[in-house]
């Protein structure tokens, strides 16, 4: 920020989230699958579980209990996160109380979709006994959620409206991620935080008549929350979907 010589409060949460969506992404994302896909059969394999469940603790009782346990570890990540976030601002000499909001919420996405990976790799942990194979299996499906069927989609978009204005693009895009990528929380996330930026026509008279300007105005996080909240819903919904399908499986596991 220092470098770009940022210094305004839409400026700062602007660089925030492009940052969370084209890098912090890829390596949160990458952590918490695998997180997930050695969560269980690495356990098997070393015979740790086994030992858990000959206590007074049930299997629905240990595998929810991890997975929360490894929530609360992200969620105390999240908000030295937001804190390590806000110090910084004040850093480069950004205000932060017009966007300290932004950015808890923004952290608060980020931990949403991290969870959603974990309960994606606990699936891979649960149908898949060797945790190495697990783990490739894992991170296949990672860049395949990530980039590959994103890819595609952005595709098939541009190629069947190329000549239409950027602005209906944008609209089709979001139509398209929340009906066909229900499944990915990056492409939920990406969808929420495009909305955060509203398109806003002015008409403008001068000497040479009358026309209009273009412009964009940030409406901050929590509003683009509200405005996509099928899309946050869609990534509450897939996390406990994705839980519920390891669940299933560990439940019937044979943990010898």
């Amino acid at each position: 920020m220092k470098q770009g010589n940022v210094t305004s409060e839409k400026e700062a949460i602007a660089v925030i989230i492009n940052h969370v969506i084209n890098m912090a992404l890829l390596f949160l994302g990458i952590l918490a699958i695998v997180f997930g896909a050695g969560a269980v059969n690495k356990e098997i394999e070393d015979g740790t579980i086994r030992i858990a469940l000959s206590k007074s603790v049930t299997r629905l009782e240990y595998f929810l209990g991890k997975f929360l346990a490894q929530g609360l570890v992200l969620f105390l990540a999240i908000i030295l996160t937001s804190a390590v976030t806000v110090t910084g601002l004040k850093w480069v000499g950004v205000g932060v109380g017009k966007i300290f909001t932004d950015v808890v919420l923004l952290n608060l996405l980020l931990l949403l979709v991290m969870l959603e990976f974990i309960a994606i790799g606990y699936i891979m942990s649960a149908f898949i006994r060797s945790s190495g194979t697990s783990l490739g299996v894992a991170l296949a499906v990672f860049f395949v959620i990530y980039l590959v069927i994103p890819a595609y989609v952005d595709y098939k978009i541009y190629v069947a409206n190329e000549k239409m204005p950027r602005e209906e693009l944008g609209k089709i895009k979001e139509e398209y991620y929340t009906k066909y990528l229900f499944f990915s929380p990056v492409a939920q996330l990406e969808v929420i935080t495009d909305s955060t930026m509203k398109e806003v026509t002015k008409r403008v008279v001068s000497s040479h008549g009358v026309y209009e300007s273009i412009s964009y105005e940030y409406v901050g996080l929590w509003n683009a929350m509200k405005t996509r909240a099928v899309n946050v819903m869609l990534m509450l919904a897939m996390t406990l979907v994705y839980l519920g399908i390891a669940t299933w499986r560990f439940l019937r596991m044979d943990l010898r």
